[in-house]
């Protein structure tokens, strides 16, 4: 300070400071990451809920590591996604691109990967995984098992390592799981929201056992009354008024196990690009064990082995995991 007040006194000097020390624009608060995307500190209480802003000071990511969006397409203008996107497909129509025209493969692929710490809208649970946008459902929302089954076949043959199906029906079909056992028999981790219905009623293609199944929990850390349950469930994550990206270069706030399930898939793109040598079964055996208990004891038909808990799951999977958490 002393040195500074002489420098100024000097007729020759303009002005005088200290050299201050610039950081990135990553605000952190007890050691989280904190992104400046508009809509993250107003509506996305789903994200602290689940521990990421911890988990980001594990795991941001990698672009190596792709999430397949089988669903309704993606808008693949939406400028919270423009740049996340790989090639993608469309079952419905195999000549035309796998734009989204409901709004509902926009909004998981927002959960999963919108574009986070850029100053607009809502922030991604990944900040540097790409996005696979496959189209198997029309613009009614409806799509057969044998469109499903070919999204899922098309995006395992073209590198997505993780792949997210929030949709299903209370029939299984041989085609459909035969797809299904492709992608697992070729390490790609599979997420499947279970259902809407607020039924045991096994959801396929969630009830298969080589799906890694999700229900939804509301605000208050309870199972939200629309979703489905039971004995197949494996984890819980937030699915009520979740906000991300929508058709139209908009945003929404939609609710169902729908949007529960792409923040496990988020969660199992982060893991494995923390640590590539996990196996999809690895993976989730990773999520299930860092899983925070709730309902009665131990799993159970509620809410599986727990609510996901991302900062846990990345402990567990990079060998740095507290006892308790690996336990």
């Amino acid at each position: 300070i002393e040195k500074i007040e002489e420098l100024e006194r000097d007729p020759n000097v303009e002005y005088a400071e200290p050299h201050y020390m610039y950081v990135t624009n990553e605000v952190r608060e007890d050691g989280a990451v904190v992104p400046n995307d508009e809509l993250y500190g107003r509506y996305q209480w789903n994200l602290p809920a689940i521990s990421v802003p911890d988990g980001w000071t594990l795991s941001k990511g990698t672009e190596e590591v792709v999430v397949a969006v089988v669903d309704t397409g993606v808008d693949l203008s939406h400028p919270d996604l423009a740049g996340h996107l790989t090639d993608g497909y469309n079952a419905i129509d195999p000549d035309a691109p796998p734009q989204d025209d409901v709004g509902h493969g926009t909004h998981v692929a927002g959960v999963v990967g919108a574009l986070t710490d850029n100053g607009e809208g809502v922030a991604g649970m990944t900040w540097y995984n790409r996005i696979m946008p496959v189209k198997v459902l029309d613009s009614t929302g409806m799509g057969s098992t044998y469109s499903v089954a070919r999204g899922i076949i098309w995006a395992v043959d073209n590198g997505a390592k993780v792949i997210n199906l929030s949709l299903g029906n209370y029939a299984g079909a041989s085609f459909l799981h035969d797809a299904i056992r492709y992608a697992h028999e070729r390490d790609v981790v599979l997420i499947a929201a279970t259902g809407n219905d607020n039924t045991d009623t096994p959801g396929f293609p969630a009830a298969y056992p080589e799906v890694f199944a999700v229900s939804a929990t509301n605000r208050e850390g309870g199972l939200a009354s629309f979703s489905n349950y039971g004995e197949y469930i494996d984890v819980v994550a937030p699915g009520e008024q979740i906000a991300s990206t929508y058709t139209g270069s908009q945003y929404a706030a939609l609710s169902g196990t729908s949007m529960a399930s792409p923040h496990v898939a988020a969660l199992a793109a982060l893991i494995r690009s923390a640590n590539p040598a996990l196996t999809n079964t690895e993976v989730y055996d990773v999520m299930r064990r860092s899983a925070i208990d709730l309902g009665a004891s131990g799993r159970d038909a509620q809410y599986g082995y727990g609510l996901i808990d991302a900062v846990r799951a990345l402990q567990l999977a990079t060998g740095t995991a507290p006892q308790e958490a690996a336990g």
